[in-house]
């Protein structure tokens, strides 16, 4: 049975493993304005030591992220040279470490199968997969909510107020890597640990406060120093924010409402594999049977009643935002809907271990199905990462790594992803950065498709000479184009 356990672990693994890490050795993984952007400030730390003690933007003018993306982005920048992919298989790297952690914990406190459910829905998810190999700040939140997840199962089940410590660390994590849902889950969730006697007794004590503190004072410490440095901007920002709230699209209630029922409807169903809202139904239906089926249990599992009252209360509280609520506002937020499913599969399945391992059986079933599915998927397009690196490396082929002018239209504006580009390999080949001025009347131009035509026109009109001519073409795929034009 060992053995058994052991290579139905392995299958699993291997298809989580396979289906994360081939987008990254294709090179088809996401490459936009802000992997360019943040790209460059790991490198202005590492190569030029430009420190920061504030992150991306955010939503609201004035308001930013932690800075701790662009620190932990330093990582991979030291160990891969700067390697743009590197940082894909650094963000790969911190996804297989996360969910295999949350494994172990499933299997030492639920029980294998338990685990195995977890990892067998993660491996196939539409939601999980693409957070192995998309670097972005906000991405990071849903692997701080497992740890905020586990802290909070050993603040219940211990009396040690390291786990007090650890919980408030995660969410000020959360709140650094996604300010939206540090807003909402951190109030939250402290009124719920004061609410629960096994938390509340620890938190109300000094030694509770303390470690609560600092707790929250490691991830925020950059942010408190960029507030002291800059008399408080982004404090301000905030309350005014709350105070004097700027709607750009107000809705009524029941539009709100239903708003956020669609929303939270759709992070359930990305859990999902295929026929998501049918087995995403079927779920809702089980975890309803569960609750009515072990009212009386459930008091011995205070951890989970705590999730479902942090649901309950995260969809209630969102409510009395009436503007445009985005779905990374709760990034990771489909990792607590799936701890609360496999935590009421594990309680039921005592009683009905048949039946559940039918369930098991089916998940396994259909992680086998996408991962053979996928193996037959041999076309691979020239897009995303791929396609822009080839369009760079295509111009250092054609100039023998010499100086030349570029010139560069994104929809974004700010040409990002080929200015990083551009500066690794001019670190790499040891070679000038390219230039905007025309070197001996000559320019490459890179043009990248949108869907407002009249913006490209604009552009070109004004970069492109008018008594210019076109000296050669070359199309990357069907939304970049690179042009060398004579002045």
């Amino acid at each position: 049975m060992k053995w058994f356990k052991l290579g139905l672990f392995l299958v699993i693994f291997s298809i989580f493993i396979y289906l994360r890490l081939t987008p990254i050795l294709n090179q088809t993984v996401p490459y936009t304005y802000d992997q360019g952007r943040d790209f460059l400030k790991a490198e202005e730390i590492v190569r030029f030591h430009n420190l920061t003690f504030i992150g991306p933007t955010t939503g609201i003018m004035g308001l930013y992220h932690g800075a701790w993306w662009y620190y932990l982005l330093t990582i991979p920048y030291f160990f891969f040279n700067g390697w743009p992919m590197g940082f894909y298989y650094f963000m790969f790297l911190i996804s297989t470490i996360g969910n295999l952690a949350f494994f172990a914990f499933l299997k030492k406190e639920f029980n294998f199968n338990t685990a195995l459910l977890f990892l067998a829905i993660v491996s196939v998810s539409p939601y999980f997969i693409p957070l192995s190999f998309f670097a972005s700040n906000n991405i990071i939140t849903p692997y701080v909510i497992l740890l905020l997840i586990a802290g909070t199962y050993y603040l219940f089940k211990t009396k040690n107020y390291f786990w007090l410590f650890l919980t408030a660390l995660s969410l000020g994590f959360i709140h650094e890597f996604e300010v939206s849902f540090g807003i909402f889950i951190i109030p939250i969730f402290i009124a719920l640990l004061l609410i629960f006697e096994a938390s509340r007794k620890k938190l109300l004590t000094l030694k509770g406060i303390v470690f609560l503190l600092l707790g929250f004072l490691i991830p925020l410490l950059p942010r408190i120093l960029f507030e002291i440095r800059h008399q408080f901007m982004q404090t301000k920002t905030l309350l005014s924010f709350f105070l004097k709230p700027k709607l750009h699209n107000p809705k009524a209630f029941i539009d709100v409402f239903n708003d956020r029922t669609m929303l939270f409807w759709s992070y359930f169903k990305s859990i999902f594999f295929n026929y998501s809202s049918v087995i995403a139904l079927i779920v809702i239906v089980f975890i309803i049977f569960t609750l009515i089926k072990l009212r009386k249990k459930l008091t011995k599992y205070v951890f989970i009643n705590l999730f479902l009252f942090l649901t309950i209360l995260l969809f209630s509280v969102s409510l009395l935002y009436k503007d445009n609520f985005w779905s990374n506002y709760y990034e990771g937020i489909q990792y607590i809907f799936l701890f609360i499913i496999v935590s009421f599969y594990y309680l039921l399945s005592k009683n009905y271990k048949l039946f559940f391992t039918v369930i098991l059986v089916l998940f396994i079933g259909i992680s086998l199905f996408v991962f053979v599915k996928e193996i037959k998927n041999n076309n691979i397009e020239i897009k995303d990462f791929k396609a822009i690196d080839l369009a760079v490396n295509y111009l250092y082929d054609q100039t023998g790594k010499k100086d030349f002018c570029l010139r560069v239209y994104t929809a974004p504006v700010v040409p990002y992803t080929y200015d990083y580009l551009a500066s690794y390999y001019s670190k790499i080949y040891k070679i000038n950065r390219p230039i905007a001025d025309f070197i001996d009347n000559k320019c490459w131009f890179i043009i990248e498709k949108d869907p407002f035509e009249f913006r490209v026109e604009k552009w070109k009109q004004e970069n492109i000479p008018s008594q210019g001519k076109k000296l050669s073409f070359h199309k990357i795929n069907k939304d970049i184009m690179i042009e060398l034009w004579q002045q």
